[in-house]
């Protein structure tokens, strides 16, 4: 077998697992990139970097609206776990695991 064909079906097949952990990680951290744009911009001029996360935090804690905060919270609580669960619907197809064709 050439070095391609061991690379995309023993090595790539062996990785997944790794894989899909670092999709589900990256995908929570793509939503929680306030630290970046609060200590760089504040959002930045005319709101240019406001992310979602820094827009919740202004409105808890800059504008006092608790109540709208949460409101926040909860929304980008239910979109991370629907992307959460979706990306674990579709691992069966694409994450493999040693133990499920034959393996040890």
């Amino acid at each position: 077998a050439s070095w391609w064909q061991k690379f995309f079906h023993i090595t790539i097949p062996m990785l997944t697992p790794v894989i899909f952990f670092n999709v589900v990680m990256q995908t929570i951290r793509l939503f929680m990139m306030f630290t970046q744009a609060y200590i760089i911009t504040e959002g930045g001029p005319i709101d240019s970097t406001m992310v979602y996360v820094l827009y919740l935090f202004k409105q808890a804690f800059q504008y006092s609206s608790m109540g709208y905060a949460s409101a926040l919270a909860w929304i980008l609580l239910i979109i991370l776990s629907v992307m959460t669960f979706l990306i674990f619907k579709s691992s069966s197809y694409w994450v493999f695991y040693e133990n499920e064709e034959g393996g040890i």
